[in-house]
């Protein structure tokens, strides 16, 4: 399942939708049109945002799965409930981070040979989604993936929720000077979905995935590279991490398999694509 936080507009607040076909279908609409039109009034209880979602996992997941199964032989153009629409093409919204407003994000190094015991905070201020500009030209990309983490009402120890791909803008001076911490989280794109986590656990390999990771500028592939040589796994991420505060909504972050630092001049279009999780683009300005 492809989870998303959308708007129409960057100055909305973030709702929660899922996509299917190209659709991304509004949560709490659809919820609003199943009660009217079939009378189904238990997904009336699903959240509006990414946050209260992940807050409520256990439950919430399992309905949310009956919701896009009932969608499956529906066609959502043109469905409205309250004069407003239940769906959306994708090619219409606007896409924020998955979980736009994280308490906290970690970066680790997992295709390194360091331990997960280390790892540095970023700022949440600076979570970007798909599509959304870049102001600066003096960040290099760094292509990843990241887990996000959901509450579970019946025990404390975090689960994962579901993976994203993560572009982790490094400030490559603050790190060649050694500053590691002030070179990474200046900027963090996310996106475009949050892929639950029964839809990556088959593809699973060692401590790692079997998929692919590209890296394009205007098209041309720059960075090819697989996620299948991590060193350490998210679960010793967030075992490690639990000596702190873990919690629902937080973003932990593999690290690049790439080192190579690419060279970005205004108005070149930045993709970054991992197979199963889709493709997260950037425009530099």
């Amino acid at each position: 399942m492809k989870l998303l936080s959308y708007g129409l507009d960057i100055r909305m607040e973030p709702r929660l939708a899922f996509s299917l076909r190209g659709q991304a279908i509004d949560v709490m609409r659809a919820s609003l049109w199943m009660k009217e039109d079939r009378h189904a009034q238990e997904f009336l209880s699903l959240a509006s945002t990414m946050k209260l979602l992940l807050m409520d996992w256990q439950r919430s997941f399992a309905l949310l799965r009956q919701l896009e199964d009932a969608f499956q032989n529906i066609d959502p153009s043109g469905l409205k409930t309250h004069h407003r629409p239940v769906a959306l093409p994708e090619d219409d919204i606007v896409f924020f981070a998955p979980m736009p407003d994280s308490p906290s994000i970690r970066f680790f190094n997992a295709f390194s040979d360091s331990s997960p015991e280390h790892f540095d905070f970023g700022q949440t201020q600076t979570l970007l989604g798909h599509g959304h500009e870049l102001p600066s030209t003096s960040l290099a990309p760094r292509g990843e993936i990241a887990a996000i983490i959901a509450g579970n009402k019946t025990t404390r120890d975090p689960v994962i929720a579901g993976y994203t791909i993560v572009n982790n803008w490094t400030d490559t001076q603050a790190k060649a000077s050694g500053k590691s911490g002030l070179a990474l989280g200046q900027a963090t794109t996310l996106g475009p979905y949050l892929v639950t986590a029964d839809q990556l656990d088959p593809l699973k390999i060692a401590k790692g995935f079997n998929l692919d990771l590209q890296i394009r500028l205007d098209g041309k592939t720059e960075v090819d590279t697989r996620l299948r040589d991590m060193n350490f796994s998210f679960e010793d991420m967030i075992q490690q991490a639990s000596l702190t505060q873990v919690g629902s909504g937080d973003i932990f972050c593999s690290g690049s398999p790439s080192k190579r630092d690419l060279v970005l001049t205004p108005g070149q279009k930045l993709d970054v694509e991992i197979q199963a999780l889709g493709m997260l683009s950037t425009v530099v300005v």
